[in-house]
């Protein structure tokens, strides 16, 4: 239901939105798999208290829980979800600048319809406007392209912070099936283990490959744009007339 709740609004902001431009459903639906993605990935890791247990001399239920707080000192889930809406916002950034391009652009037609003496259906007019799809020319706005361009930078940098967080963070906390501990509270070694380490593997496996697969994505739509739009931007401003 959780899952459900959270892909309303994203699809609602995909289909209702009346301005477009190049890859804006791509990224959007990224937005709705990576979701998918960490509600499955979360299911192996909801009760990660209830699947660590310890077995020693001292093996009571204060030492099992200081020897937990010991292994498990890095934020995982809270993460993850602190890297979703991370990409969220990257995604928010470009939709409010381009609603924002979009109201100077309606301004600018009806004053230039109003210059033209069409006062009259001015009204009218402008409503149609509104309903009508704006799809952004890249060619044409170079500033909304380097803001763009900026976004897709933002996407790659959380997208190699998740990736380096999921391998030497979160993937050695479930490597080994049981591990000593020994803690200040707990002098004594206790043996200690993680139950369902494959599956806790296998979710951080998914979220790992989602996540390479969206940087190397950012850097190939990085470059494509770039080099398309820029360079023949650059190209047909050198040309003579």
């Amino acid at each position: 239901m959780a899952m459900v709740t959270g892909l309303i609004p994203i699809l609602r902001t995909a289909l209702e939105a009346t301005t477009d431009y190049n890859g804006r459903t791509m990224w959007f639906g990224f937005a709705v798999v990576r979701l998918i993605a960490l509600y499955v990935s979360e299911i192996p890791w909801g009760k990660l208290d209830q699947d660590f247990d310890c077995k020693g001399v001292n093996a009571t239920e204060f030492c099992r829980k200081s020897c937990f707080s010991s292994h498990f000192n890095v934020a995982v889930v809270s993460l993850w979800n602190s890297c979703y809406v991370y990409f969220i916002a990257s995604l928010l950034l470009m939709e409010l600048f381009t609603s924002q391009l979009r109201h100077n652009l309606t301004k600018a037609a009806l004053k230039k319809r109003l210059a033209h003496g069409e006062a009259a259906l001015s009204g009218t007019w402008s409503t149609e406007l509104a309903h009508k799809d704006v799809v952004l020319d890249f060619h044409q706005q170079k500033t909304l392209l380097l803001l763009y361009l900026g976004c897709i930078l933002m996407r790659l940098v959380g997208e190699l912070t998740f990736l380096y967080a999921l391998v030497f963070w979160h993937l050695p906390l479930v490597s080994e099936d049981s591990f000593p501990c020994t803690t200040e509270l707990c002098p004594g070694t206790l043996t200690c283990l993680v139950r369902f380490p494959a599956e806790k593997r296998m979710a951080l496996y998914l979220l790992g490959f989602l996540s390479m697969a969206l940087a190397v994505i950012c850097m190939v739509f990085g470059l494509y744009s770039g080099c398309h739009y820029l360079i023949k931007c650059h190209t047909k401003n050198e040309t003579p007339v």
